[in-house]
């Protein structure tokens, strides 16, 4: 009795076990979760964030341990040229929208619900457009023009993936704002490690759109003319 017990806490216990392991990425997500709302706060390095967030979750993903403070601080310095400038664009783009959804909300004009459809219908366009820019400029070298063309031409090409994201991230949305308890908790997850979570699971469908331009002689642009 005393010989399996002592396995089952060395199975248990053991540094290289599945239930170890998991512990190990949870708090990974965790602290680098932490990392990325601290160098959000500016808000104008947000997308130097995003960059690095992701940046570390392709790493930690092929790898088992990773020193996540170490990796995310040289990732935050690597990007933080192109991050800036990816990172002003979708501030300009989404502060337009979301001012524009304000403004006309509480006007009372014939054409002010159209106003607002398109300027949701850019909203989510452009959600689309930098969930694929920020993982395609941490893993491939090209200019915003590039980046945000292949972002396009991807969203359209793995419509299913795409659709599931924005599909997620809706529903999220809608329980967030459900009640107040939903809200609170919800709120809650995120600062915990909500943007690391759901970062690590698109992280892994980006590999499996990346996988067939990675390692080959095809180039990211070869997706423009399929």
């Amino acid at each position: 009795m005393g010989e399996k017990t002592e396995k089952l806490v060395k199975t248990v216990f053991g540094v290289d076990n599945a239930f170890v392991r998991a512990c190990e990425r949870v708090l990974d997500l965790v602290v680098l979760n932490l990392l990325f709302l601290l160098t959000c706060l500016p808000v104008i390095t947000i997308g130097i964030a995003k960059m690095s967030l992701y940046q570390v979750l392709f790493d930690l993903k092929r790898q088992k341990r990773l020193a996540i403070i170490n990796s995310y601080l040289a990732a935050f310095k690597k990007h933080g040229k192109l991050g800036l400038r990816l990172g002003a664009l979708e501030l300009v783009i989404v502060g337009f929208c979301v001012l524009d959804l304000l403004l006309v909300s509480r006007l009372d004009m014939a054409g002010a619900r159209l106003i607002q459809v398109l300027a949701m219908a850019v909203l989510i366009l452009a959600t689309i457009l930098f969930l694929y820019a920020y993982p395609i400029a941490t893993r491939f070298d090209l200019g915003i023009k590039d980046i945000l063309k292949n972002a396009f031409v991807l969203a359209g090409v793995h419509f299913p993936w795409t659709f599931l994201m924005i599909g997620v991230i809706l529903l999220l949305t809608t329980l967030l704002y459900t009640t107040s308890l939903t809200f609170l908790l919800g709120l809650s997850l995120l600062l915990l490690a909500g943007f690391s979570s759901l970062g690590f699971g698109q992280v892994w469908i980006m590999e499996k759109i990346f996988k067939p331009y990675l390692g080959t002689t095809k180039s990211l642009n070869g997706a423009n003319n399929e």
